[in-house]
């Protein structure tokens, strides 16, 4: 892909003029160190063991602050 097809591209897909496209500067980047699953589980969010986390330490706290 030339950078005039990549600009276009970037152009058609954010509804931009294709100029403003040029000067932001798009590139293609390489590669060469493929995303690791293990990677990819770090972005995610277990919003059920995250209420759950949230609800035990409520419970924890009384009226007059927190049991320790």
């Amino acid at each position: 892909m030339t950078q005039s097809q990549l600009n276009r591209a970037v152009s058609r897909a954010t509804g931009e003029d294709c100029d403003l496209i040029d000067r932001h500067g798009f590139s293609l980047v390489e590669d060469e160190c493929p995303v690791q699953e293990e990677d990819l589980l770090a972005l995610v969010t277990d919003w059920q063991q995250l209420e759950a986390e949230q609800v035990a330490a409520t419970r924890r706290q009384t009226p007059y602050g927190s049991i320790a």
